[in-house]
């Protein structure tokens, strides 16, 4: 097969990942994640199905209306590469913080490696810095205050 026929197949695959995560489709997340999938997170990795969709039931408790926008997908071999922005209304209790009510957008880099059809592996990176400000739980630092 040629490459560039496999970086298609390969973001068609994260695309549908992505749309079923913004859906809070479960049952397709499970059916395109491998069963033993690692979730390498901000603070924690989560192993398989069940605690990818804690992941899921959280990101809602907290953020009911969370979505997630591509900007950027850059495929490889076996990995693709997603630049994306996130929001949400934050009304349910965060890393030991009561709701605000605050709107909030934060960026991340999420890289998702996939193996026999089935996405294995997902690594994300996001401005957790930019969101505490939003949320008001952190202060930016002086000499950015506008």
């Amino acid at each position: 097969m040629p490459a560039e026929d496999e970086h298609d197949r390969l973001e068609t695959l994260v695309g549908q990942y992505l749309r079923a995560f913004n859906e809070r489709d479960e049952e397709v997340l499970s059916e395109l994640l491998a069963e033993d999938v690692v979730h390498h997170g901000v603070r924690e990795d989560r192993h398989g199905h069940e605690e990818v969709h804690e992941l899921l039931e959280a990101h809602v408790e907290t953020f009911p209306d969370y979505a997630g926008e591509t900007e950027l997908v850059v495929a490889g071999e076996d990995a693709v590469a997603v630049r994306y922005t996130a929001s949400g209304t934050h009304t349910g209790e965060y890393r030991g913080v009561e709701p605000t009510g605050h709107a909030a957008e934060w960026s991340g880099i999420a890289i998702y490696r996939v193996e026999d059809g089935e996405i294995a592996e997902i690594w994300i990176e996001e401005d957790r810095l930019g969101l505490y400000e939003e949320l008001e739980m952190a202060d930016p630092p002086a000499h950015l205050r506008l």
